[in-house]
């Protein structure tokens, strides 16, 4: 059984990864929304294409890391992060293969908001500068 210690350590870190998924989801429907506008239909299912791509995989990722905490347990919580980090990164190539071979259209936005998302993680200090 986990002590309140490790409880609010662990619940710190999910506030944080659950903020950066919200603002990774705003940001992802701004671009879907421009690239709409800019490159009609097909450029926002092909922007949408590239925000799943990128928010499915952190998502999981994030579940995974922030599963077990604590001293006690450092050996699964490395583990269950290498293990988070692998998936992430084999689902990301799995979809993008998967858009690229479906889809048609401009294929920029799905590039753009794929990268922008990923991007985001190198933000986060200062997005996140404010989270006590």
């Amino acid at each position: 059984m986990p002590r309140p210690a490790q409880t609010k350590i662990n619940a710190k870190g999910r506030r944080i990864a659950q903020r950066l998924l919200t603002i990774q989801c705003i940001v992802a429907v701004v671009l879907i929304s421009v690239f709409g506008v800019i490159a009609g239909i097909q450029g926002a299912i092909n922007a949408l294409a590239g925000a799943l791509s990128g928010l499915i995989p952190n998502s999981i990722f994030a579940l995974l890391a922030f599963k077990f905490s604590g001293a006690r347990s450092a050996h699964s919580v490395v583990s269950s992060f290498l293990a988070g980090e692998a998936l992430k990164i084999m689902l990301s190539m799995v979809l993008l293969i998967i858009a690229l071979i479906f889809l048609d259209g401009p294929m920029l936005p799905l590039f753009i908001v794929f990268a922008t998302i990923h991007m985001m993680h190198l933000l986060a200090p200062i997005l996140l500068l404010k989270t006590n």
